[in-house]
């Protein structure tokens, strides 16, 4: 299980914390879970805290739920549920509320994490089954499924 950014506290058993903003990692380093293993596509981040790298472009714009994608795909995994990917601000900010002195999504950059999402669901086609089972989403290039119902789906 990989939980992106904030995402962490809804599941502080997961197996992976995964965030891409370095002023994230200065904000949150001290309190993550001491058995998750941290990761980031953000060289400063790596090399500041000590992270592992997922080695990943970010010349262009990315986020880091798109990257975690990316990242998941690379661990190996054939299937991936997402939960949480709402990419959107119509009901406030993110699904687990705003960062704290960080940035926080504008109606802009969920446009933007759209075009970024499509961009993966391309890539990904043939390689990775994506499957989005958040409760409410703008998200539309993956394919949705309930929670219950994705579980199934792949557990067979």
């Amino acid at each position: 299980m990989i939980a992106v950014n904030s995402s962490w506290r809804a599941v502080p058993d997961c197996n992976y914390v995964y965030a891409g903003d370095l002023r994230w990692w200065d904000a949150n380093i001290d309190a993550l879970p001491p058995a998750a293993d941290l990761w980031t596509c953000n060289y400063r981040a790596h090399k500041r805290y000590g992270l592992n790298l997922f080695d990943t472009d970010t010349r262009w714009a990315f986020n880091s739920g798109q990257r975690s994608i990316l990242f998941a795909a690379s661990l190996g995994a054939k299937n991936i549920i997402l939960t949480g990917f709402d990419c959107s601000v119509s009901d406030g900010s993110h699904w687990h509320g705003d960062h704290v002195e960080l940035d926080n999504p504008t109606a802009e950059s969920a446009t933007r994490w759209r075009g970024e999402f499509a961009n993966t669901a391309r890539a990904m086609i043939g390689k990775v089954n994506i499957i989005n089972s958040s409760r409410q989403t703008a998200l539309k290039c993956f394919r949705r499924l309930g929670l219950n119902e994705a579980l199934r789906e792949v557990a067979c």
